[in-house]
C-alpha cells in the first residue's frame, strides 16, 4: 500500500496528464474524483449519423458542419487510498444516445449526482466488464487514462457491431419485403389434383349463386306464377321423349293448348304421296289459267 505521500504524488502528477490531453473533456469534482467525457472516435460518426434514414436519403448532420455527436459517455473515477495498487472506482453513465445505439433508457442515464450508478443498459454493462478487465491488467501504475482511451475504443468498435446488425436487418426486410412482391405475381403451379379441387369449389359457389337468384325472383312471383315456373323448369328426359315420339318443343306446345300431333302417321310413303298430290294439283291449276288467256285472245 502507497504511503500518503506516494499516494497524493501519484494523483497529481496523473492529473496533470489528464489536463493536457483532455483539455475541453476533464471535470474534476474533487482532489480525488474526476469525470472524463467520452465521445466514439470521429471515423464512425458518419454511421452514426446515417442510422434510420431511408436508402438514398442524406443525412442532416455531419462532421464537418460541426453536429454534436450523437452518443457521449461519462466516465466517472473516484480514487480509492489503495490505488495505483487497486483499481478506482468506475461508472459510466450515458449523457447522450440519440440513436438508441446503446439499447433504452433507464432512469440512471439523466442523474448526475456523484452516487450515479452505472446505468443497466447492456451494452452500457458489456463496456464496464471490458473496463473492469483492464483495470486489473494496469495494477501497479496510472491507469485513468489507459481507462479512458480504452473505453473510446470500445464504444466506437459496439458503433460500428450495431450499425452492421442495422443494415443486415434492413437489407433483410428490403429482400422480404422484394419476395412477397414477387409472390403476388408467381401464382400457384396448376396440376390435376388442384385443378379438380378448383373445379369442385367452383360449381358448388356457382351453384349457390344459382339458387339464391332464383329465391330472389321467385320472391317477385305469386303463388299462381311460381308454380308455373317450377312447372317450366321441369324438363323430359331424352329417353322420355323418345318414348313419346315428341320434342321439347312439342311438350312446350302442348302445355299451351295446341292439339298434339301423332308422329307416327308421317310414314316416309305418306309424306311422298302429299307431295305428288301437291305437284298434280300445282300442274293442273297451271292449266287451267292457260286456257282462261286463250280464250280472251279469241274474243
Amino acid at each position: 500500500m502507497p504511503s500518503q505521500e506516494e499516494y497524493e504524488a501519484t494523483l497529481a502528477e496523473e492529473l496533470e496528464v489528464l489536463e493536457s490531453i483532455y483539455i475541453d473533456e476533464l471535470e474534476k469534482i474533487s482532489t480525488e474524483q474526476l469525470r472524463i467525457r467520452i465521445e466514439p472516435e470521429e471515423d464512425v460518426l458518419p454511421l452514426l449519423f446515417s442510422i434510420g434514414l431511408e436508402p438514398g436519403q442524406t443525412p442532416t448532420e455531419s462532421v464537418e458542419e460541426g453536429s454534436p455527436s450523437p452518443i457521449v459517455l461519462s466516465l466517472d473515477i473516484q480514487y480509492t487510498t489503495e490505488y495505483p495498487d487497486a483499481p478506482p472506482n468506475m461508472s459510466i453513465r450515458v449523457l447522450r444516445d440519440t440513436k438508441g445505439v446503446l439499447g433504452p433508457a433507464t432512469d440512471d442515464d439523466d442523474d448526475d449526482s456523484e452516487d450515479a450508478a452505472c446505468s443497466d443498459r447492456p451494452a452500457v454493462t458489456e463496456l464496464q466488464a471490458g473496463l473492469d478487465e483492464v483495470a486489473q491488467e494496469s495494477l501497479g501504475m496510472a491507469m485513468v487514462f489507459t481507462l479512458a482511451s480504452h473505453l473510446r475504443e470500445s464504444v466506437t468498435t459496439l458503433i460500428q457491431q450495431r450499425v452492421q446488425e442495422i443494415e443486415s436487418a434492413a437489407s433483410a426486410k428490403r429482400e422480404a419485403e422484394i419476395e412477397a412482391e414477387a409472390e403476388k405475381f408467381r401464382g400457384t403451379a396448376v396440376t390435376p389434383e388442384k385443378f379438380a379441387e378448383w373445379r369442385v369449389k367452383f360449381l358448388q359457389e356457382m351453384a349457390e349463386k344459382d339458387k339464391k337468384e332464383e329465391d330472389a325472383k321467385l320472391l317477385k312471383l305469386s303463388a299462381r306464377e311460381r308454380e308455373e315456373y317450377k312447372k317450366s323448369k321441369v324438363k323430359p328426359s331424352g329417353k322420355q321423349l323418345f318414348e313419346k315420339g315428341g320434342t321439347l318443343d312439342d311438350d312446350d306446345a302442348a302445355e299451351e293448348g295446341a292439339q298434339e300431333v301423332d308422329w307416327s302417321l308421317y310414314t316416309r310413303e305418306q309424306r311422298e304421296k302429299e307431295r305428288r298430290e301437291q305437284e298434280e294439283q300445282d300442274e293442273l291449276r297451271s292449266r287451267t289459267d292457260g286456257l282462261a288467256f286463250d280464250d280472251d285472245d279469241d274474243a
